[in-house]
């Protein structure tokens, strides 16, 4: 009797084992995401599947850096399957455009004002900022105002990286950045003239068609909780997390490190916004747009899967 009892257990086990050998050798599926560019911000899905997160969730993730306008183009066509251009993506929703914004990756401005060794914020007379009307110009314009010195010069360089060089040529009195450039000026003396962390607006998202979502709803769910999980995983595994930006974004120790500490803050493992600041950003991009009829929300986001998501997983 013993020995049928232990063999009935063996057999449960080997069925068991054969179960998940078949769920993990069933293939993955091909999910495209565009970027606008290999930058920290959209570092939860670099992350995640380089740790193999999305991989868990059954998904084989692919991150194509591609110009907000063309993803976003490319996204309504059909061409891949979201893009995290959250930005972009709320203004064409703003417009009609059938894109629904379904997890929020950044809400906090990571922008920092650096300025040139001495420098003094009185003394500031230009910025450069990636874009005129850009986020970063926004928050440039945000901590001149705050230093008290609003009658400043903001200088377009059309990316960060080019707003950094700037920098370092002496070219501007002082330019925006965001990681890992602020570390990288910090580090080495270019003082730090403050921040916009508590700042709230879109820097990152996921973005996916409506008809998309109504059509693939588990496998946007997968794409959540993956997300999630990446933005956990970095906030809570720091020697992981920095052994990764070294490796993923050939940063060395220290700024590695450095760049760590100000992604904790900003990184939104929520994934969620609140309606109020979620209301704040409409109206100030209706203004940018000029619309000035009713928008719902419910054309611009949609948080039931994330919520749903949430819940599942034990989340408040």
């Amino acid at each position: 009797m013993k020995k049928k009892i232990i063999s009935t257990f063996a057999c449960v086990f080997i069925l068991a084992g054969w179960q998940t050998a078949q769920a993990q050798s069933k293939p993955l599926e091909k999910v495209r995401l565009t970027v606008p560019a290999k930058a920290l911000t959209f570092v939860p899905y670099y992350f995640g599947k380089a740790q193999g997160i999305f991989a868990k969730e059954g998904i084989d993730l692919e991150i194509i850096v591609m110009r907000p306008p063309l993803g976003v183009t490319a996204l309504l066509a059909g061409d891949l399957e979201y893009t995290a251009a959250g930005g972009l993506s709320f203004r064409a929703a703003l417009k009609g455009a059938p894109l629904r914004t379904i997890t929020f990756i950044q809400t906090r401005l990571s922008f920092s004002l650096v300025g040139q060794p001495g420098m003094t914020p009185a003394r500031i007379h230009n910025v450069a900022v990636s874009g005129i009307g850009s986020l970063a110009h926004y928050a440039a314009i945000t901590v001149m105002k705050r230093l008290g010195n609003e009658k400043v010069t903001y200088i377009s360089t059309n990316t960060t990286a080019n707003s950094y060089t700037a920098l370092l040529a002496k070219s501007v009195d002082a330019a925006i950045v965001t990681p890992p450039y602020t570390s990288m000026a910090t580090l080495v003396g270019y003082p730090d003239f403050g921040n916009t962390f508590d700042v709230r607006d879109l820097q990152g998202g996921l973005v996916a068609r409506l008809q998309y979502l109504h059509e693939r709803r588990e496998q946007a769910r997968a794409m959540i909780r993956a997300t999630l999980r990446s933005m956990e995983s970095i906030v809570k595994n720091e020697v992981e997390a920095v052994a990764y930006l070294q490796r993923g974004f050939a940063l060395e120790p220290k700024i590695a490190t450095d760049t760590y500490r100000i992604l904790k803050q900003i990184v939104n493992t929520d994934g969620d916004i609140e309606e109020p600041v979620l209301k704040t950003i409409l109206e100030k991009l209706k203004q940018e747009s000029g619309v000035t009829a009713e928008v719902p929300l419910d054309r611009l986001v949609d948080l039931s899967l994330l919520r749903e998501v949430k819940a599942e997983v034990g989340k408040k």
